[in-house]
């Protein structure tokens, strides 16, 4: 069994996020053992949505940076 690790950056979030909406992200986000983030913003994202917060909380930081 391996162990997967992923790098996020804002860039990334805002593809996925422009590609698939919220489902994306999550998805995007929910399925590596670690995260690993290499800005401040992507680390804002990761530490909401780790906290479990709405997808209205979630769609309203990730537009922050989008836009």
């Amino acid at each position: 069994m391996g162990f997967h690790k992923r790098w996020i950056n804002l860039d990334l979030v805002k593809i996925r996020f422009k590609e698939g909406g919220i489902d994306a992200v999550r998805s995007y986000l929910d399925s590596p053992d670690a995260i690993i983030t290499t800005d401040n913003e992507s680390e804002e994202i990761v530490v909401l949505f780790q906290s479990g917060v709405t997808d209205e909380e979630l769609i309203k930081k990730i537009n922050k940076y989008v836009h």
